[in-house]
């Protein structure tokens, strides 16, 4: 694990406020919820080139997964056009990422997965990331199965079709099914336990991020309570849906101080330029400030699983948030 090493820091990326601002401005007439399209402009805050080349490759690609991810889909426009920064980030094609997403839907139909709807879809992503662009076999697809059975059998009542991702992210772990399972209730305890953290979906999703530093539970989750520690010491409230965004930045091989002090200055300046999310200041600024301290690394081993699965989260988290809005107005 990187942070180990105190002295094996990263170099920094360019200002990232200042190219997250091109980015979204450029994307501004793709259309969406604020929120989403925050997550775009950050997935494509690493690809080269100027901001309006950019939104237009995003623009195109979405063209195309349009075809197939309509207003009847499951998949609605939000996330489909989250899906086309991420296949524009990593130079895939839209006509082979859909062949896929319906390969995997036979699979998982095959090998007795429930149906997810748009979280099949996500994990159809994440998989082919995690098996390098590979196309999933049905023995990967059983290893998913089995995985989310690990996960359901330690927190029936939490675990569901918004897990997917994780479980396709953790196919590629090393380990058994069984010993993937318990090592990420191990770190769900110690969180708690440690950390004092609420016990629920949060913490869930930040031990399944987590899981992926290769760390053993207590390591870890000292890490992440000392990261708590020092934002609430800074006067930052941490809450619940703050644990996915605090979770990343374990990964940071810097001081704990030098990370905080990263993340609150980008929070200042999007509170002074009047950026809002739902998820709140701390959380975009998180996002940003670990693109920024990563650099180059960023492309690299749990660095990018850790990465790619907090982005999945973050728009699972946006899209229950707008259907709990919606049913809460009916």
């Amino acid at each position: 694990m990187a942070f180990r090493d105190q002295h094996a820091e990263p170099g920094p990326a360019a200002d990232p406020f200042a190219r997250f601002q091109a980015l979204f401005a450029a994307l501004e007439d793709l259309g969406g919820n604020g929120d989403s399209l925050r997550l775009v402009a950050i997935n494509l805050l690493g690809v080269p080139g100027e901001p309006d080349a950019i939104a237009e490759q995003v623009r195109e690609c979405d063209r195309q997964l349009a075809q197939r991810f309509g207003w009847w889909s499951t998949t609605p426009g939000d996330t489909r056009r989250v899906l086309a920064s991420q296949l524009v980030k990593t130079g895939d094609q839209a006509d082979a990422f859909l062949a896929e997403v319906d390969r995997v839907a036979a699979l998982f139909r095959d090998v007795g997965v429930r149906r997810g709807g748009v979280y099949e879809t996500l994990a159809a992503l994440v998989l082919r990331r995690a098996l390098g662009g590979a196309p999933a076999t049905r023995a990967h697809v059983e290893r998913f199965a089995a995985i989310y059975a690990e996960m359901k059998r330690y927190h029936w009542w939490l675990t569901g079709p918004e897990d997917f991702p994780a479980c396709a992210m953790m196919v590629g772990c090393e380990g058994t099914p069984a010993a993937i399972g318990a090592g990420i209730e191990a770190i769900y305890r110690a969180l708690h336990e440690r950390a004092g953290l609420w016990q629920g979906n949060a913490l869930q999703t930040a031990a399944n991020i987590l899981y992926l530093s290769r760390l053993d539970a207590p390591e870890i989750a000292e890490r992440f309570a000392l990261v708590v520690q020092q934002f609430r010491a800074a006067g930052a409230k941490i809450g619940q849906q703050e644990y996915d965004d605090l979770a990343i930045l374990c990964f940071l091989a810097l001081p704990v101080e030098r990370i905080v002090a990263n993340v609150l200055a980008i929070r200042d300046r999007l509170t002074a330029s009047r950026w809002w999310s739902r998820r709140g200041d701390l959380g975009l600024a998180a996002n940003l400030a670990f693109v920024h301290l990563v650099g180059e690394n960023g492309a690299l081993g749990p660095l990018a699983d850790a990465k790619l699965l907090l982005d999945i989260q973050a728009l699972v988290a946006a899209r229950q948030a707008t259907v709990v809005a919606i049913a809460a107005s009916g």
